[in-house]
């Protein structure tokens, strides 16, 4: 199940529960028949949900409200964040998506040119009774070794690409590496940073608002943030804990929370313990990251669009300029 059809389910039976329609009878009016007789059968509404592909951290929620007899703010809640998630990554993907289109449209180009364009100049150029300059003759040059190697060089990054992606999946300390070094990338590395914050102050602050316990509410974040920085700060965080550090301490404490964590972070937290609202403090770090990932994603539209299209511009026109300059030395000649 998509998680756009799990914000529109969650949507929806959290307006029918609210309303105070009985949870048989939205589901019924939700044309669900197969939850229905699985709570007809005694069973968990968050079990039907399990095999219908819901997410894990929402079950969590679920459960909480399940447990408390507070169904209807459960869903709430699950709601908001799904909407939240949702939200995250159209930004994410709002901040690559141009880039990733203006790099690969140029690319195209560029292997056009060395197919198809070059040659055809050379075989202009063999008329000539002149020797080419020597940027033209590289040129050439390289248009000749591209067309010799250009499948073999394909071949070898689509073997290598695979490779990764085997190694990606089955080796753990790989993967932990590459999201270790993926928040160091700049600018990408920071919006990834953002987003993670995002997400594991978001959690926690949703958890610990349903009266799960902190040390529970960081197990369930690690498990679900789908992130091995992610997991093991919150798993080393979660030792200190149960040590009866602070939370504020054992982010300070955790070897890899500089990833992370800013000093300004642990602090508002340590607000927030000594204040008795932590989960609102939470709330209020991830509100300020998720300004704070704007701010980066339009810094990114602004800077990295038209970065691209400079340097790709430079590479065509002096791709231009080297098959042209045999053409305007002649002109001179005559």
């Amino acid at each position: 199940m998509k998680e756009l059809q799990q914000l529109h389910l969650s949507q929806q039976l959290s307006s029918l529960l609210e309303a105070g329609l009985p949870l048989l009878d939205a589901l019924e009016m939700l044309h669900l028949p197969q939850l229905k007789i699985l709570l007809s059968q005694g069973e968990k509404l968050s079990l039907g949900l399990e095999k219908m592909g819901f997410h894990p951290f929402c079950l969590g929620l679920i459960q909480a409200g399940e447990a408390t007899g507070e169904l209807p703010e459960s869903f709430k809640q699950v709601t908001l964040f799904l909407e939240k998630r949702i939200r995250l990554q159209q930004k994410i993907n709002q901040a690559l998506r141009y880039p990733m289109i203006v790099l690969t449209v140029s690319l195209l180009v560029l292997w056009a040119m060395f197919q198809w364009v070059i040659p055809s100049f050379e075989h202009m150029f063999a008329n000539f009774q002149a020797s080419l300059p020597w940027p033209t003759l590289i040129l050439i040059d390289s248009s000749h070794w591209i067309q010799e190697n250009g499948w073999v060089i394909l071949l070898i990054l689509t073997i290598l690409w695979f490779s990764f992606l085997q190694i990606w999946s089955h080796h753990t300390a790989t993967q932990q590496w590459v999201d270790q070094c993926l928040v160091l990338v700049p600018i990408f590395g920071k919006i990834r940073k953002a987003s993670l914050l995002i997400q594991w102050s978001r959690n926690i602050a949703l958890l610990s608002s349903r009266g799960i316990p902190l040390l529970e509410a960081l197990k369930q974040t690690a498990l679900y943030s789908n992130d091995w920085l992610s997991f093991e700060v919150s798993r080393q965080i979660n030792a200190s804990l149960s040590q009866g550090w602070t939370l504020a301490e054992s982010i300070q404490s955790a070897r890899y929370s500089k990833l992370l964590f800013e000093e300004k972070h642990w602090q508002l937290i340590h607000v927030g313990e000594t204040s008795g609202d932590l989960s609102q403090m939470l709330h209020t770090i991830a509100k300020q990251e998720e300004e704070h990932l704007n701010q980066l994603v339009d810094q990114l539209t602004q800077s990295l669009e038209p970065c691209l299209m400079l340097i790709m511009g430079l590479i065509i026109a002096c791709i231009v300029i080297a098959l042209y300059l045999p053409i305007f030395e002649m002109g001179q000649i005559l």
